[in-house]
C-alpha cells in the first residue's frame, strides 16, 4: 500500500500537468479564442495548399478596357444579352452571370425582355442572389427580377466569407433562412451544367426564385464551410475581355465546353477581396475567386473546415502523445518527441488539400509548446526541494564527521542551494573514502556483500587471504568462496548453500577450519539501508593459525614445565630419599650415576626446548654458506660421541660447494641433531652415511643410518613434540622427543622442506632440502 502511495505521489505533478493542459486545449478548441494564430498558420501553409488548372473555366473580364469603351456602371443590359448569345454560339457548358439584375431596368425596359430571350436561348446561364441588410437586424433577400429568374437555369449566392482580419480565405455553399437554403453560385453553375448536359428542362434543386420574398426574422443560416484552394499559374485562368466577346473579336473555340463566368475586374466597379494567395496587389476580383473555388468543385480538390470533434482529436492527440513521453523519455527524447508532434500537426495542416479537412492548429500547437517550460518548472521545483531535504538529510545523518571546504555562496537561489549540496556531497564522498580505506587497510579479510551474496567491495587482506589479484574476487558468490569452512567442533559447513539468499537474516559467528588447515574466525552479519530494509552481508575473516599454534605451544610448554621438566627433578630427589633411608640397598657409585642421568635428562629437556623456541622465534641471519662445509663441521663435532658408540660417520658426497642463503646458528643446529639422531639408533659397529646433492632449485643433505627404521604408518608422528617411537624399544636412548621438531621448524624457516625415507629393518634416510642461491640473490647480500 505505502509503495502504490508513493509511486501515486510521484505522478501527481504530471497528472496536474496533463490535465491541465488537456483542459486548456479543450477550452482553445471549442472556444477558438485565437483566430490571428490559426490565420496565421493557415496563410503560412497557403503556398502549398494550391491546385492545377484544367483549362475548363474562361472568365469574360470586365475590365478597365471594357470600361473604358462601354462608359459607366451599370451597363446596359442588352450588351449582356449579346455577350450572352456570342458565347452560346460557341456551346460552352454554362455561363455564370456575375452580376446581380435584382431590379428592372426601367430606362430601358426592351433590354431586359432582350437579356431573358438571351438567357433563353443560351441554355444553361446561372445568376446570383445576395443577402441584404437593412438596419440592425432586417434582412432581405436579393434575387433576380422575376423575369430573369424564370429564364436562368439556377440562381446561387454570390457570397465570400471575410475572416475578423479582413481576407477571404473560404466560402459556405448553402446559406439562407431556414428551410429556404441557396447553394453557392458555382455549385449552382455546375449543377445547372450536368442538368444542360442531359437535356433536362427541369432546374437544379434549390428554393424557387419566383416564390414571394419575404423579410424573415429569423437569422441566416450557413453550411457546408469549404476552404477557397486556389489554383497555380499566371494567369491561372484563360481570360477575356467583355468587349472584345461582344465585339465578336474572341474565337469561338476558346468558350466551347467550356464553363463561363462573366464578371467584374475593374477596380472601380468595386468587386475586390483580400486574399492568402500570391497576387501584385494582394486583392482578387470575386469573379477570379468564384473561378478557384468552381476549379476545386470540378477537380474534387475541396477542403472542408474541420467538426469540432475532429479538431478535438487533432489537437488533443499529439498533446496526450507527448505527456505520455515524459513518463519514460529522458529530456532531449522528449524534446525530439515534442518536436516530431509538431511536425505532424504542421504536416496535416499544410498538406490538408490531400486529407481534405481544414484544423484549427493553434491550441494544439500551444499546447505543445507549453509542455517543456512548465514540466521543466515543476521539475525544478520538485529538485529544489529534494535538494533542500536531501542536504538537510545528507548533513543530520553525518553529524560529527568534519565539514567539508566551505565556498562563498554566490549567485541566485538555485545556485546556493546546488553549493549546499555540493558541500554535503563532498563531505559523504570523504566519509565514504575514510569508510573505504578503513576497510581496505583493515589487517582481517573483509569482503561486503549484496543481498544475494555476491561480492560487491573487498580490501587488501580478502585478496591476500583468497590470494587472488585485488578486484578478482567482485562479483564472487560467497557460498562458494566460504565453502570450505568447516565448524572447529563437528565439521559441517559454517555457509551452506543458499544461506544468505534465506528470508531469516540469521547471522554466523564461530571459528572454523578450512581445507588449508587454517584457523578462521567467520562472523557474517546482515546490515541495513536508510530505510531499513536489508541491503546485503557484511563478512570478515580473521586468521587465528598463528594464535592457535602459540596457544598449542605454551600448552606443550606447560605440560613441559608441569610435568616433563618436574620429573628429572623428582627422580634426583626420589634417589637421594631412598639412599637416605635405605643405604644398604644404594651404594655410593649407583647412586651418583641415577642422579646424573636424571640431571642430564633435565638439561637436555631444557636445551631442546630452549634450542626449539630459538629456532621459531630467533631473528633470522642471512648469510652465503657452503653446506659440504657445514655437514663436514657438524660430523667433526660428533666425531667424540660417534667414537664412543663406535658408530663410523662418512661423508659420501663428490660435490665440492653447495652456495646457499642460510642462518648459520640454525644450519649447523639441524645438522647436529639430525646426526645426533642417526648416531643414537645406529646399532655397534654401525654405519652413518651422509651425502649432498643437487636437485631443480635446491640442495639436499642427506643422512643415513642402520638403525632399525620406521614403520610407513608412524612416521606422520615423527616431528610431533615430547613424542619418542622408540621409547619402550631402545630405553637405552635419552631425547625428549624434540629433535625432529626443531629440525622441520629450522628447515622451513629457510624455505625448505624434510623428507622421510624409511622401513622396518631398513635403517632411516632423512633428507634436508633447501634453496638454493641464485647469482643475483648472492651478489645483493654481498652488497
Amino acid at each position: 500500500m505505502y509503495s502504490v502511495f508513493v509511486r501515486f505521489r510521484r505522478w501527481l505533478p504530471w497528472l496536474g500537468l496533463s490535465t491541465g493542459l488537456i483542459a486548456l486545449v479543450t477550452l482553445l478548441t471549442v472556444t477558438q479564442p485565437l483566430p490571428r494564430l490559426d490565420r496565421l498558420l493557415l496563410d503560412n501553409a497557403f503556398a502549398r495548399m494550391s491546385q492545377s488548372s484544367t483549362r475548363e473555366i474562361v472568365i469574360v473580364a470586365m475590365d478597365e478596357k471594357s470600361s473604358d469603351a462601354v462608359g459607366r456602371w451599370p451597363w446596359r443590359r442588352a450588351l449582356h444579352a449579346e455577350v450572352l448569345r456570342r458565347i452560346a454560339s460557341a456551346e460552352p457548358r454554362c455561363i455564370g452571370l456575375n452580376v446581380l439584375l435584382s431590379e428592372p431596368d426601367d430606362v430601358h425596359p426592351e433590354d431586359d425582355a432582350a437579356l431573358r430571350v438571351s438567357m433563353v436561348d443560351s441554355g444553361c446561364v446561372v445568376l446570383p442572389m445576395a443577402l441584404h441588410t437593412r438596419g440592425l437586424q432586417t434582412q432581405t433577400e436579393l434575387l433576380p427580377t422575376p423575369s430573369l429568374a424564370r429564364a436562368a437555369s439556377a440562381v446561387g449566392h454570390a457570397h465570400i466569407s471575410i475572416d475578423l482580419d479582413g481576407i477571404a480565405r473560404s466560402v459556405y455553399l448553402n446559406e439562407g433562412f431556414a428551410g429556404r437554403h441557396w447553394p453557392h453560385f458555382t455549385l449552382a453553375l455546375l449543377d445547372a451544367a450536368a442538368a444542360y448536359s442531359k437535356r433536362s428542362h427541369q432546374k437544379p434543386a434549390g428554393p424557387d426564385p419566383e416564390s414571394p420574398v419575404d423579410t424573415r426574422p429569423g437569422p441566416w443560416e450557413r453550411q457546408n464551410h469549404e476552404l477557397i484552394v486556389f489554383t497555380k499559374g499566371t494567369p491561372a485562368f484563360t481570360t477575356v475581355s467583355y468587349i472584345d466577346v461582344l465585339r465578336g473579336e474572341v474565337p469561338a473555340e476558346v468558350f466551347r465546353n467550356r464553363f463561363v463566368l462573366i464578371g467584374p475586374t475593374a477596380p472601380e466597379l468595386g468587386d475586390f477581396y483580400a486574399t492568402p494567395a500570391a497576387s501584385p496587389t494582394g486583392l482578387m476580383p470575386g469573379v477570379v475567386i468564384f473561378a478557384n473555388l468552381l476549379q476545386g468543385l470540378l477537380s474534387d480538390k475541396r477542403v472542408v473546415l474541420a467538426t469540432p470533434w475532429q479538431d478535438l482529436a487533432y489537437n488533443l492527440l499529439p498533446l496526450m502523445g507527448a505527456l505520455l513521453g515524459l513518463l519514460w523519455l529522458r529530456p532531449t527524447g522528449e524534446v525530439l518527441l515534442i518536436g516530431v508532434m509538431l511536425a505532424i500537426c504542421l504536416l496535416l495542416h499544410v498538406e490538408r488539400p490531400a486529407i481534405g479537412v481544414q484544423f484549427t492548429p493553434g491550441a494544439g500547437v500551444i499546447g505543445l509548446v507549453l509542455i517543456c517550460p512548465l514540466w521543466s518548472l515543476m521539475r525544478l521545483t520538485a529538485t529544489l526541494r529534494f535538494l533542500i531535504l536531501g542536504t538537510q538529510q545528507l548533513n543530520q545523518s553525518m553529524a560529527g564527521f568534519p565539514d567539508a571546504p566551505a565556498r562563498r555562496p554566490t549567485g541566485d537561489f538555485v545556485d546556493r542551494q546546488i553549493e549546499a549540496m555540493r558541500a554535503a556531497s563532498l563531505r559523504l564522498r570523504n566519509l565514504h573514502r575514510f569508510v573505504r580505506d578503513g576497510i581496505n587497510q583493515l589487517p582481517d579479510a573483509t569482503i561486503v556483500l549484496d543481498r544475494s551474496g555476491a561480492v560487491y567491495l573487498e580490501n587488501l587482506a580478502a585478496s591476500r587471504h583468497w590470494k587472488v589479484r585485488p578486484g578478482r574476487l567482485l562479483g564472487r558468490d560467497a557460498h562458494e568462496l566460504l565453502g570450505d569452512i568447516r565448524w572447529r567442533t563437528n565439521g559441517t559447513p559454517m555457509l551452506v548453500a543458499d544461506a544468505l539468499r534465506q528470508p531469516a537474516l540469521t547471522p554466523i559467528n564461530g571459528e572454523g577450519v578450512d581445507n588449508a588447515d587454517r584457523s578462521l574466525l567467520l562472523r557474517c552479519v546482515p546490515f541495513f539501508n536508510a530505510e531499513n530494509a536489508h541491503a546485503g552481508w557484511l563478512v570478515s575473516l580473521v586468521d587465528i593459525t598463528k594464535m592457535r599454534r602459540v596457544q598449542g605451544q605454551r600448552d606443550e610448554a606447560l605440560r613441559f614445565i608441569s610435568h616433563d621438566i618436574r620429573e628429572p627433578s623428582a627422580s634426583i630427589l626420589t634417589t637421594i630419599e631412598l639412599a637416605r633411608s635405605h643405604p644398604e640397598s644404594f651404594d655410593q657409585a649407583t647412586s651418583f650415576e641415577r642422579i646424573e642421568r636424571h640431571a642430564r635428562t633435565g638439561l637436555e629437556l631444557a636445551d631442546g626446548f630452549v634450542n626449539l623456541a630459538r629456532a621459531e622465534s630467533q631473528v633470522f641471519r642471512a648469510e652465503h654458506l657452503d653446506l659440504v662445509s657445514l655437514l663436514h663441521e657438524a660430523v667433526d663435532a660428533l666425531w667424540m660421541n660417534a667414537h664412543k658408540r663406535q658408530v663410523q660417520v662418512r661423508v659420501t658426497s663428490t660435490q665440492e660447494e653447495a652456495d646457499c642463503i642460510a642462518d648459520r646458528n640454525l644450519i649447523i643446529r639441524t645438522l647436529t641433531n639430525v646426526l645426533s639422531n642417526a648416531l643414537k639408533y645406529s646399532p655397534v659397529h654401525g654405519e652413518v652415511l651422509c651425502h649432498v646433492a643437487e636437485r631443480p632449485g635446491h640442495w639436499t643433505i642427506s643422512v643415513q643410518d642402520q638403525g632399525p627404521g620406521i614403520p610407513v604408518e608412524l612416521q606422520s608422528q615423527l616431528f610431533q613434540p615430547f613424542h619418542r617411537l622408540h621409547r619402550e624399544s631402545h630405553p637405552d636412548v635419552n631425547g625428549i622427543g624434540l629433535g625432529l621438531l626443531l629440525v622441520r621448524t629450522a628447515v622451513q624457516r629457510h624455505g625448505g622442506s624434510v623428507e622421510i625415507d624409511s622401513s622396518i629393518g631398513a635403517g632411516c634416510t632423512v633428507t634436508l632440502l633447501l634453496p638454493r642461491a641464485t647469482r643475483a640473490e648472492l651478489d645483493a647480500l654481498a652488497s
